[in-house]
């Protein structure tokens, strides 16, 4: 099969049909222009497409087809990027994932998602777990290959070639079940998210977007694919430069956008008003945690003129709503008004009836941008993906409380499942209390969620210390899924049916008796 990169990821009028279009877009407009900055380089936009292109060719050669699950596991954001957008032009399913997961995440990953391949340094712990269960591990590195022959690598459409609705990613996301579930996005629908993000955030090519968020976290992963489609820089740091050296990496790349979260803006704040030096930051995004109206108005105090941005979003759709700068001042508890062509509705949670303005219940979307479901657990798709309505539309029960004013603007107020924000990242407490129990000598173990300003709490009926505890469960899960707390007993106080008391643990957890 050969390539052309002018038919197969644009319609006849130029528009994106596949999600490896965003390269050669990006490369025609901009292509000296810097895309990533990333492990002590900074790559083009042209050399990120031929980067992409050679590593389809490698990949096509080892047998990688339409539908094969490919996990991604590299260090280099760059590399990342790169074949993210070579298994996509292949209509292979790329899973993003830490080349360190712990052991007991990654036995999950690789049993629930049984990849054809992973890509990964052959050193890295995820390799290793990988050939532990007999699956091949690929040392790819996509700058390093030679040139691709011929066209670039967007095949022909034509029997087999990649459409729109075709899976395009599973991202694992924590869940109420305990287990770590694969959300299926497609082609179109992460495109549709790319475009209307971008627009909405006013993103241009002059931007440098400073993302210091994982990209195995759909916040962090989409800043690549806003920089291909804006003509923005993504400067990508790691490790320190999320906590100490986070002002220096912003001064160093000249950040003018910053993704955050609420932990990283008041460690931005705090650093910011020990220092004189100043990136010339115009925006910051948040989502995950709401941020707070005092701590939005420390920003705006300490980088002047700075916009702060306020979404609403999950994996499940990507996100749901944004609110303007402008709006800011007038709302400033609020996420938002939807996406252009999704829909929010507040359903009733004993009726399912939809309710008027300002009453709260249940959150549920309408879009084009919603997954395509859940990765091998149809039952949980069908849960969370319901058709409602006289025109029987399939809807996204979000599981999140929250009402709609009368303007339409979005208003979150919590969950309420075991599922909790751990600075920003989604955590199931039952997955924790179930890697906890994988600890030698830990005989049960509960996790409270994080609720409001109360952080999240782990019981374990355990004669060990809380530190080895929490050293061998960061062995097990990862680092932002271990709680701060907790706390060794002799027992849980269990209810007549045998289930953990929660309410009496909250209270011996709080000093009481339980």
């Amino acid at each position: 099969m050969e390539f052309d990169a002018d038919t197969a990821d644009t319609d006849e009028d130029g528009s994106l049909r596949l999600l490896s279009g965003l390269a050669a877009r990006a490369a025609a407009r901009w292509p000296g222009r810097t895309a990533v900055v990333g492990s002590g380089r900074a790559v083009t936009f042209a050399a990120l497409r031929d980067a992409a292109d050679a590593a389809a060719h490698a990949l096509r050669r080892a047998g990688i087809t339409r539908g094969d699950r490919v996990v991604v596991a590299c260090e280099d954001a760059a590399s990342t990027l790169a074949l993210l957008l070579a298994t996509a032009a292949l209509g292979a399913v790329h899973i993003p994932a830490d080349p360190h997961l712990p052991g007991y995440a990654a036995a999950h990953l690789l049993t629930d998602a049984a990849p054809a391949c992973v890509v990964a340094d052959g050193a890295a712990p995820l390799a290793a777990a990988a050939r532990d269960r007999h699956t091949p591990v690929r040392d790819l590195r996509p700058f390093d290959l030679p040139g691709a022959p011929g066209s670039p690598s967007r095949p022909h459409p034509g029997p087999g070639a990649p459409i729109p609705s075709d899976p395009v990613s599973i991202l694992y996301t924590s869940g109420s079940t305990g287990r770590p579930k694969g959300v299926v996005s497609t082609h179109a629908g992460v495109l549709f998210c790319v475009r209307a993000i971008a627009r909405r955030l006013r993103l241009r090519p002059g931007d440098v977007i400073g993302c210091v968020l994982p990209l195995t976290f759909d916040y962090g992963l989409y800043q690549l694919y806003l920089g291909l489609y804006s003509g923005a820089a993504v400067a990508v740091g790691h490790g320190v430069d999320a906590g100490p050296g986070l002002l220096r990496f912003l001064l160093r790349h000249e950040v003018t956008v910053l993704p955050s979260v609420a932990g990283l803006t008041w460690s931005l704040c705090r650093l910011a008003e020990r220092q004189r030096e100043r990136p010339p930051l115009r925006m910051l995004t948040n989502t995950g945690a709401a941020l707070s109206p005092a701590l939005a108005g420390r920003v705006k105090e300490a980088f002047p003129g700075i916009d702060v941005v306020a979404m609403y979003g999950l994996t499940e759709c990507k996100r749901v709503s944004v609110l303007l700068p402008e709006e800011w001042e007038q709302r400033p508890t609020s996420a938002g008004r939807p996406l252009d062509d999704t829909e929010v509705l507040v359903l009733c949670p004993r009726t399912g009836r939809v309710l008027p303005p300002g009453e709260e219940g249940e959150l549920v979307v309408r879009g084009p941008h919603l997954m395509r479901g859940y990765w091998n657990d149809p039952e949980l798709t069908g849960q969370r993906l319901r058709r409602v309505g006289p025109a029987q539309e399939t809807m996204l029960f979000t599981g999140d409380r929250g009402r709609v004013d009368a303007e339409g603007y979005v208003y979150v107020s919590g969950r309420d499942d075991d599922v909790y924000k751990a600075n920003g990242f989604r955590v199931s407490a039952a997955e924790v209390a179930l890697a906890a129990e994988d600890v030698p000598g830990v005989e049960k173990a509960h996790c409270l969620p994080a609720r409001a300003e109360r952080p999240a709490r782990l019981a374990v009926v355990s004669g060990r210390p809380a530190e080895d505890i929490r050293r061998e469960l960061a062995e097990r899960i990862e680092w932002f899924k271990v709680p701060d707390h907790i706390h060794p007993l002799a027992a849980l106080p269990l209810r007549s049916n045998g289930k953990t008391d929660t309410a009496a643990l909250e209270t011996l957890l709080t000093g009481g008796t339980a």
